[in-house]
C-alpha cells in the first residue's frame, strides 16, 4: 500500500573543493511504498532486502517552488543555478521526512539525520521521469532505491 509522504530529496553534487555534498530539497505530496523480501542461497546463507518505490506527483510542492530539471540540465548549472531545482540521478539519498535544510550537507549528515527521525536512507537505484505524457493526475516522477 503506496502512503502519502514528505520526503526529502538530496541531491548529490561536487562541490567547489571537489567534495561530494548534497542539496537537499523538501517534497510534500510523494507517495511511499516499503517492500521487504528474503530468499536463501545454495550454501544456506539467508539474505533480507529492503526495496521501495516513491512517486512524486506532478503536482507535489518543493521547498521554495524549486523546479525540477533533467539531471544532464542539474548537472551543467553552477551551486546558485541548482538552489533554484532539483533533479532525480543514481546515487542520490532520499529521506521519507520532512525537512528544513537549505544548504549542502555531507552524507554523514544526511545518515545521521535519518537517525534522528528514526527513518531509512534510501539510496536511488533508478528512476524514470514519466511527466511526458497523460493528464496532470496521472504525471509523476518514479524512484526505486534500496
Amino acid at each position: 500500500m503506496y502512503v502519502q509522504v514528505t520526503i526529502t530529496v538530496f541531491n548529490k553534487r561536487l562541490s567547489a573543493d571537489r567534495r561530494e555534498v548534497y542539496l537537499p530539497t523538501c517534497i510534500s505530496g510523494a507517495s511511499y511504498y516499503e517492500s521487504k523480501s528474503s530468499g536463501h542461497s545454495t550454501d544456506g546463507a539467508h539474505a533480507e532486502s529492503l526495496t521501495y518505490k516513491l512517486r512524486i506527483s506532478i503536482n507535489a510542492k518543493a521547498q521554495s517552488d524549486r523546479t525540477y530539471a533533467s539531471e544532464k540540465a542539474f548537472k551543467a548549472m553552477t551551486e546558485e543555478e541548482a538552489r533554484q531545482h532539483w533533479t532525480l540521478q543514481k546515487g542520490d539519498i532520499v529521506l521519507a521526512c520532512e525537512t528544513s535544510l537549505a544548504d549542502p550537507v555531507d552524507e554523514a549528515t544526511v545518515k545521521q539525520l535519518a537517525a534522528a527521525n528514526l527513518t531509512d536512507v534510501i539510496t536511488v537505484k533508478e528512476y524514470a521521469d514519466n511527466t511526458i505524457r497523460g493528464s496532470a493526475a496521472v504525471k509523476h516522477w518514479r524512484i526505486g532505491g534500496e
